[in-house]
């Protein structure tokens, strides 16, 4: 029988993933955990990001942020799921 490494498990850990403030179509702002990414996006990016409220990534969605604003102190992303479309 093989034995593994007991700091070979250790090490492996998930890095925190990037949660920010978004508007998906003009509804209310809430927290979207972003997917294979590791700065927030740009205008006019494309990315993959699923709610917050949902534990799992079965509701991801594919957005494109339209513009930046801030409230409150805090950046919210206005963001469309028609990602066909470029202005």
């Amino acid at each position: 029988m093989k034995r593994r490494k007991v700091s070979s498990r250790e090490t492996k850990t998930k890095p925190e993933p990037l949660i920010i403030r978004a508007r998906i179509n003009s509804g209310e702002p809430e927290p979207i955990r972003m997917l294979h990414a590791n700065k927030a996006p740009e205008l006019d990016e494309i990315f993959r990001g699923v709610p917050k409220r949902f534990r799992t990534n079965l509701f991801q969605k594919t957005l494109r942020v339209v513009f930046i604003s801030k409230e409150k102190g805090t950046n919210v992303f206005h963001c469309t799921t028609d990602v066909t479309e470029r202005r």
